[in-house]
């Protein structure tokens, strides 16, 4: 309808409107239309639902359809194909110009929203217009419309609705500008881009307190139908935690926040299942709802329509209880089925599309840590990764930015000649903080589904003066490997060197540890070429930090890290702290990235020892 089109009745100020049929432009599935109405202390809210059990008979060939294929799809991994058969829809959807038979559902609410009484009957609805999304904002903004006071007055009730759900703790929320919302299920989903806007707020609102209604009324009526019950898993966090959460990720407007909240809400809220019992919806944080507003896409909603209609007409149900169990014991195990297909297909493409990115080139630098995994998984397990991948890796490699994943797919995965100097960057960065070695063989015994390695330990000497030796095993495959044995005078420090040994073996490396106790001569001779300047000249700081750790030139290094500013700008300062000859030096390093900010404080921090050692020296002389 155009904008400023007008119907051929307007409504009078106490009529209960026209209703309107708010979908997508151009649907021919039109199951519900509303109307709304507000009154001195409220709102009286009607929702027409299509009258679809008077032409679909329970046990008819259209109703076997229906029922194996559970809903309408409208794209995506099922395709596009509707319920009911076409003819079936087109004589069945609520339109223009027409009388239609319909499910009515009238509410009337208080001003708080508060719903006080509830009315389901037959109707015929008349007079109705179809309307989209864009058509309903355009009216809302313009005085002038002829349906502008009733879509007014929708909008208003929907704020209203949203605001009272929002306050019993429902996680409802609505982010149109960028076009994010929680489901009736609380999961953030993507809204389409056509419906960005109040229509979309509208419609929700609406639905889910006529489909509140109904259930409240088919409880006090004692009328078995299909239920929709929610729950969430016993590590989801509290609820208001949750809602703390939504507010927090829209407000900021993080694309990877609002992602990563996203696959959180799919990770602790269980997905909404039918039964013919009340058990409650967590989610919307209702006593009971029922899906009722669609039965030309949903057959869940068809067979409520058909008990409701029956218990309006006298008649006995359609269903024993047996029949409800089972209808909604396939419709679960089918929307199961779908989600796991849907999991696959989104897995699929996204190995494609990073297949693609991993082998074509180009700059990677500008991807954060979870895209540059997706391709370096891709790249390393298909041996597809291109050059520039590669060199990205020793790029990350060399700045400490790779994961412990990453790391074991390069140093452990990859096989091809590409990537030759990503390893032995990766291993050299390892051999820098040798304390990765382990995180880096517990990921590949995990990856693997074998037992995490583990460590032969001996000691000798006195306690003061004692020597630590241990050695790495990893059983691939029931064949165990082990690295070579290494010495220590700290039991971690001897570990640390163990696992790095297993980890260059596993890789077909040259293997960097070390024995770091081979007795006082060449522990000396080592201290001392260690500790002059020229020698750490040009390394990492890191690196040599750890080299001083190992021959007991320092003890107790240590690196914190603070962070302040926006996420989207945030300035990292790195305190690092050692002690050398019974004092604390502190070293310090402000930069944009955590790596960078580690490497400045390191930097620092060496600074102040080699001025240390080289005054002794002075002194000395």
């Amino acid at each position: 309808m155009p904008a400023h089109a007008s119907p051929a009745q307007p409504p009078s100020a106490d009529s209960p409107g026209v209703p309107l049929m708010i979908d997508r432009k151009g649907s021919l599935d039109r199951d519900d239309a509303i109307t709304v109405r507000r009154l001195p202390d409220g709102w009286e809210l009607t929702v027409y639902v299509a009258d679809v059990a008077c032409g679909v008979a329970p046990g008819s060939t259209a109703d076997q359809e229906a029922f194996a294929r559970r809903e309408s799809a409208y794209g995506g991994f099922r395709g596009t194909a509707k319920m009911l058969p076409r003819a079936v829809e087109a004589r069945l959807t609520l339109a223009e110009g027409r009388a239609c038979a319909a499910l009515r559902v009238r509410v009337t609410f208080d001003d708080d929203g508060t719903a006080l009484g509830v009315d389901v009957d037959r109707a015929q609805m008349r007079g109705a217009l179809a309307l989209d999304h864009h058509a309903v904002a355009t009216t809302v903004g313009d005085p002038s419309h002829p349906l502008h006071r009733q879509l007014r007055d929708a909008a208003e009730l929907s704020e209203v609705l949203l605001a009272r759900r929002r306050s019993q703790g429902a996680l409802a929320l609505y982010d149109l500008l960028q076009g994010w919302a929680t489901d009736e299920d609380g999961r953030l989903v993507r809204v389409a881009v056509a419906e960005r806007n109040i229509a979309y707020k509208i419609v929700q609102e609406c639905m889910i307190a006529a489909n509140t209604a109904l259930a409240g009324w088919a409880a006090e009526r004692d009328l078995l139908l299909l239920f929709r019950n929610h729950s969430a898993a016993k590590v989801a966090p509290p609820r208001e935690a949750l809602l703390d959460d939504l507010d927090l990720a829209l407000s900021e407007g993080s694309a990877a926040r609002l992602q990563a909240l996203q696959e959180r809400t799919l990770l602790v809220l269980r997905a909404a299942e039918y039964a013919p019992f009340v058990r409650g919806h967590w989610g919307l944080n209702l006593p009971g709802y029922v899906h009722s507003t669609s039965p030309l896409r949903r057959y869940a909603d068809l067979v409520v329509q058909r008990v409701v209609f029956s218990h309006i007409d006298g008649a006995p149900s359609p269903y024993t209880d047996e029949e409800l169990q089972s209808i909604a014991e396939s419709l679960n195990e089918g929307a199961r089925a779908d989600r796991e297909a849907q999991q696959a297909s989104l897995k699929s493409s996204a190995h494609a599309r990073a297949r693609k990115a991993a082998s074509a080139g180009g700059d990677y630098s500008h991807l954060d840590s979870r895209d540059f995994q997706a391709l370096l998984k891709r790249g390393c397990k298909e041996n597809i990764g291109s050059a520039s991948l590669a060199q990205e890796a020793v790029r990350r490699a060399r700045q400490q930015q790779l994961t412990s994943l990453d790391l074991q797919m390069i140093l452990l995965v990859a096989s091809s000649d590409t990537w030759a100097p990503a390893r032995a960057e990766c291993l050299k960065a390892v051999a820098a903080s040798p304390e990765t070695a382990v995180s880096v063989l517990a990921t590949h015994a995990q990856v693997n589904g074998v037992a995490n390695p583990s460590f032969t330990d001996h000691s000798a000497g006195q306690i003061h003066n004692a020597v630590f030796r241990s050695r790495a095993e990893l059983a691939l495959g029931g064949t165990p490997v082990c690295g070579e044995e290494r010495t220590a005078s700290v039991k971690k420090s001897a570990r640390h060197q163990a696992a790095l040994s297993l980890l260059a073996r596993l890789a077909c490396l040259p293997d960097p540890s070390q024995d770091q106790v081979r007795g006082g001569d060449s522990t000396t001779a080592k201290a001392k070429k260690a500790i002059e300047p020229a020698a750490a000249e040009g390394r990492q700081p890191v690196m040599v930090l750890n080299e001083y750790t190992q021959l007991l030139i320092i003890s107790d290094l240590r690196f914190d890290f603070t962070m302040d500013g926006p996420s989207h700008e945030p300035t990292f300062k790195c305190t690092a702290r050692a002690v050398h000859e019974g004092d604390v030096l502190v070293g310090t390093g402000t930069t944009s990235t955590k790596s960078s900010a580690k490497a400045t404080a390191a930097a620092d921090l060496l600074d102040q020892i080699h001025a240390r050692l080289n005054r002794r020296e002075s002194d000395a002389a």
